[in-house]
């Protein structure tokens, strides 16, 4: 079971206290929420990053062999590899491997991957050049490997609370949405019952915006009142069609 903060208005403050208000500016490239709609999304489809963390790996015969761990997210806000658990079914036990974004394809089923039990090694996480590029600091190796300056793991963004402008509590990070080349389209937040208890999609505003990895909050560049004229978002409307190997 997904882990999910508990959405009070003191949980959310302390977030928003322990995170730091991001040092945001508005100016002409946040685009307003009457500007903002659900259309193109719904329609450029994409991809769920709650249905791509933890799903299926398959490798180049078709054969499971472990499950998606974590993405790696550059700092154009693409991502440029996954992180994977394999090796289960192979002599060599179980092994995390990263896997450049470009060599994953999408399947009915899960993702498959060009990983064998013979080339595992050429996948190790330190052999990989988007988790090793300025690499300051290796504290723990697996799904949790420090993956340097200016790109950042899913997870650190994935279930943080979320904050309007200043640091007013809002809800928590529910889900991200990708294009179908793996860019973030944009960051799907679930408000608390103060606004209503909605899941709403926003447009993704990352470090040239003063977010930060680290953070325990994110923070939304937009008021109370601006927020409480956008739509709720349809998961029914939008494509996520996984099979595009063909």
């Amino acid at each position: 079971m997904t882990f999910r903060p508990c959405v009070t208005a003191l949980a959310l403050a302390i977030a928003a206290t322990s995170a730091g208000v991001q040092a945001k500016e508005k100016n002409d490239d946040i685009i307003k929420i009457s500007e903002w709609n659900y259309e193109a999304l719904y329609d450029k489809g994409g991809i769920q990053a709650d249905e791509l963390m933890d799903t299926e790996v398959f490798g180049s015969d078709g054969e499971e062999i472990g499950s998606v761990e974590n993405v790696i997210i550059g700092n154009d806000n693409k991502i440029v590899a996954i992180i994977a658990q394999v090796g289960g079914v192979w002599d060599i036990g179980d092994t995390h491997v990263a896997v450049p974004w470009k060599e994953v394809k999408m399947t009915n089923d899960g993702v498959r991957i060009p990983v064998t039990e013979d080339n595992a090694d050429d996948y190790g996480i330190f052999k990989n050049e988007y988790v090793t590029k300025n690499l300051d600091q290796t504290t723990k190796v697996e799904d949790d490997a420090d993956t340097g300056y200016r790109s950042w793991k899913l997870t650190n963004l994935l279930d943080d609370y979320a904050t309007l402008t200043g640091g007013t509590g809002y809800g928590y990070v529910d889900n991200v949405i990708f294009s179908k080349d793996g860019k973030i389209e944009a960051v799907v937040v679930e408000s608390a019952s103060t606004y209503g208890a909605g899941t709403y999609a926003y447009p993704f505003y990352g470090y040239d915006y003063g977010w930060n990895p680290g953070y325990d909050a994110y923070e939304l560049p937009y008021e109370e009142n601006e927020v409480a004229d956008l739509d709720i978002f349809d998961y029914n409307e939008f494509d996520d069609t996984w099979d595009w190997d063909s």
